[in-house]
């Protein structure tokens, strides 16, 4: 592109956002261009109040420090244009020389889409790709920002006039791509997706769920990806009383599922977004893999975004808890039969439960220490689901199946969901408790407080199965003839409701 043209599309993509905004100066505003940078690059420029004198990049995720690697060319003027130097922070960001609280400043940078190149840890962490079919940024990724207490923050993107763009932001002028996003947390914890995509939603009770699907394999399997994502909604919003409520003054609004076609199955929640990278020509059982984190990630919304917790003591409930919700809801909508959910129960979480290295050392209260939880899978995640399952079924047992977790669930829901209390240990000790006469202090004090491994043999037998764990292997089988009682405890287990 030669300098005059860059100068002439620069000139009229700024005056139009100027006039957009010639109003109200106030709200800091962002223009991005994915059109400059034939993929490789996202231009972006920003006009910003100052509070402080410091730039910088969300701190969200394991590996906060990496994302300002990835911008280059930071150039800051003041109003009159001129240029203000730009002192590296270390990992805290970039120190604006000689300036004042209450400046307006403009900066314009470059992101570089080298993202991939790293290993990173924990999942997708929010990290920027690009496909044949579009790029995939997160907020966190993406925006430099500047202050704590900025809100209705402004967004115009420019874009190939054949790309859509997939954001989860108020938009505030159509057909321009142009947002009002609420503040600095719900900047960061955005996706922005822009390319050949296709884009679908679907929604109950005023929550929405907008997919967007990347791949020529994903998108012809649009119909089905819909299908089953709608059928674990309608579980959800059944088995808790209603769509996800969030905290006083954080609004749900549109939720970003963004399933990009990939040889690899891997997922994530950001904020109130999913991003999910989906096999749909892989074998069955990546395929179910696939489905089964985005059914985990989704029940988030639920518990650990409407249902809030003090601490990551309680990460074996947030965690384990949703797996065992996840396999109930893949079962009910036809997803998973019972034998795929006898075998995960074995060969996934068994296997990485006995294999956890704090197994026996570490209490599960204790190994969400951080982001040490994915060095410790198996004891959370499968410990937590294990812990679920018992209780569920003693309660189920002791109360001839009309009382089961599924209200507690409920009670959480009605109680903390919308608001800005949070869940610890004692609420859910107490909420077990209140369920049927079993006390369960002893049972948390030995296998989610202490040390102590947890066998599912005696509960799952309380459901008619015969189980034993022989050879590294939780083997599980139905009994030919089941009690009444015994039935109806299996379907519960299974989540009927």
């Amino acid at each position: 592109m030669n300098r005059f043209f860059t100068f002439v599309f620069s000139f009229c993509f700024i005056l139009n956002g100027w006039s957009l905004w010639a109003n109200d100066p106030q709200p800091d505003q962002y223009w991005i261009d994915f059109r400059m940078g034939q993929r490789d690059t996202v231009h972006v420029k920003a006009e910003i109040i100052l509070e402080d004198s410091l730039l910088y990049m969300s701190s969200y995720g394991p590996m906060p420090e990496r994302w300002p690697q990835f911008i280059r060319n930071l150039a800051v003027t003041d109003s009159l244009g001129r240029r203000i130097q730009v002192q590296e922070s270390g990992q805290k960001g970039w120190h604006l020389k000689g300036t004042d609280k209450g400046q307006k400043m403009t900066l314009e940078y470059d992101l570089i889409l080298e993202h991939e190149q790293l290993n990173w840890p924990g999942g997708i962490d929010g990290v920027a790709y690009k496909r044949d079919w579009g790029i995939m940024l997160s907020g966190r990724s993406l925006f430099v920002m500047n202050g704590k207490r900025k809100k209705d923050l402004r967004i115009a993107i420019d874009a190939p006039s054949n790309w859509k763009v997939s954001v989860p932001w108020k938009s505030i002028k159509s057909p321009d791509q142009t947002y009002q996003v609420r503040d600095l947390q719900a900047l960061q914890e955005s996706f922005i997706f822009t390319g050949t995509h296709q884009e679908t939603k679907i929604t109950r009770d005023g929550f929405t769920l907008k997919f967007v699907l990347g791949g020529a394999a994903v998108q012809k399997q649009q119909g089905r990806y819909v299908e089953v994502a709608t059928g674990v909604m309608d579980y959800y919003i059944e088995l808790m009383g209603g769509v996800p409520k969030p905290s006083p003054g954080q609004p749900m609004g549109e939720c970003i599922v963004i399933i990009s076609q990939s040889n690899s199955v891997d997922g994530e929640v950001i904020g109130n977004h999913l991003s999910m990278f989906m096999d749909p020509e892989g074998e069955p059982f990546t395929q179910m893999m696939g489905w089964f984190m985005f059914a985990h990630e989704f029940f988030h919304l639920w518990n650990g975004k409407s249902l809030i917790f003090s601490t990551n003591s309680t990460d074996w409930f947030k965690e384990g808890i949703s797996n065992y919700y996840t396999i109930k809801a893949l079962y009910q909508i036809g997803f998973a039969s019972e034998e795929v959910i006898l075998a995960m129960l074995d060969q996934l979480f068994y296997q990485r439960y006995i294999q956890d290295p704090g197994l026996g050392k570490l209490a599960p209260s204790d190994a969400a220490k951080g982001f040490d939880k994915d060095n410790h899978w198996g004891l959370i995640y499968g410990g937590g689901l294990f812990a679920g399952v018992a209780m569920d079924l003693e309660i189920r047992h002791q109360t001839a199946n009309s009382a089961s977790l599924d209200d507690l669930m409920r009670r959480f829901y009605r109680d903390f969901g919308g608001t800005t209390k949070t869940i610890d240990q004692t609420d859910i000790l107490q909420g077990v408790n209140r369920l049927g006469p079993t006390d369960f202090t002893p049972f948390m004090q030995s296998y989610i407080e202490g040390t102590e491994s947890l066998s599912l043999v005696s509960y799952l037998r309380l459901a008619g199965m015969d189980a034993q764990t022989s050879e590294n292997h939780l083997q599980i089988k139905s009994r030919p003839e089941k009690t009444e009682l015994e039935e109806s405890l299996w379907q519960g287990f299974l989540g009927e409701n």
